[in-house]
């Protein structure tokens, strides 16, 4: 054997065995980041979907009393009238310079209702209203954390 000759008798570790160490690395992190992702995104469509249905449920009790009011004006012709056919709805009523006002919430949450007035004038019945009003009490946090350097 020539002095020039060594022998090596460890585990070499290539360049191109950490370069696929790194890489698999790299897209272990980016999948549980993927999945991460993708949940978040599941739990807000889902949030969102309860919301809709929420909503469109509490418009469709809105139109319903809607169509009672109607119904209670064209029985009755008179506005004072059908508004006492209506009253237990929680339908309120009012007579204005412009016409008959109605008016009456459905809630949607502990937080939102639905507000509609309604304008009866001439024998017609008009929406003047017909929202999503926030009705919680919103109270400040008077407290501001801020980071002290610590952990």
């Amino acid at each position: 054997m020539e002095q020039n000759e060594r022998k090596s008798s460890g585990i070499n570790i290539g360049s191109a065995s950490i370069i696929m160490v790194f890489s698999v690395l790299c897209l272990t992190i980016f999948a549980v980041l993927t999945f991460m992702t993708s949940n978040n995104e599941y739990k807000l469509a889902e949030k969102s979907a309860l919301t809709m249905q929420t909503y469109y449920a509490a418009d469709a009790g809105a139109v319903v009393t809607e169509g009672k009011i109607r119904e209670a004006l064209a029985n009755n012709g008179d506005a004072a009238s059908a508004l006492n056919d209506v009253k237990g709805l929680g339908v309120a009523g009012a007579a204005m310079d412009d016409g008959y006002h109605f008016s009456y919430a459905e809630s949607m949450d502990d937080d939102q209702e639905i507000q509609v007035e309604l304008l009866y004038t001439d024998g017609e019945l008009k929406i003047l209203k017909w929202e999503l009003v926030n009705v919680a009490e919103w109270s400040a946090d008077g407290e501001v954390h801020l980071w002290d350097g610590e952990f």
